[in-house]
């Protein structure tokens, strides 16, 4: 009785981890996301590097058309990079102003495909955060 008892006990796990099959279990190692930006060999990158980024920013971006606003300040978004360079799961992860966060939004939804990260010579999902700074130009000067 005791030999059934153990044998039950040892095969226990190994039956139930049986149920997921080969297939599934790629799919969902393969679905992972990064957030650790040094352990990739390439991270995340924008066509034309940072520069072009800003550009980008500055052509898109408009200040929300409310008169009454004069707030500055910065909003911060988090997005997924995919394998193929797509934009995926925005989420404003510090607001400003409602309508500040909204066209933050608005323009990095607009944003081309991005180079995807690598890590270990492999394309991966990344998650990536980006600080857009709404900031008031003195027209005076």
């Amino acid at each position: 009785m005791k030999w059934l008892y153990l044998t039950l006990v040892f095969f226990t796990p190994f039956i139930t981890a049986k149920g997921q099959n080969k297939k599934s279990f790629n799919r969902a190692k393969n679905n992972v996301i990064i957030t650790d930006l040094r352990s990739l060999d390439r991270s995340p990158e924008f066509p034309g590097g940072d520069e072009a980024f800003y550009k980008f920013l500055s052509k898109n971006l408009r200040w929300p058309v409310r008169g009454d606003i004069d707030i500055e300040g910065r909003v911060v978004i988090s997005f997924i990079v995919e394998k193929d360079g797509s934009l995926t799961n925005f989420k404003v992860e510090k607001k400003l102003w409602p309508d500040m966060d909204a066209e933050a939004l608005r323009v990095l939804k607009k944003s081309p495909k991005w180079i995807p990260g690598k890590q270990h010579g492999k394309l991966v999902r990344v998650k990536y955060m980006v600080p857009i700074n709404f900031t008031l130009s003195d027209s005076s000067e």
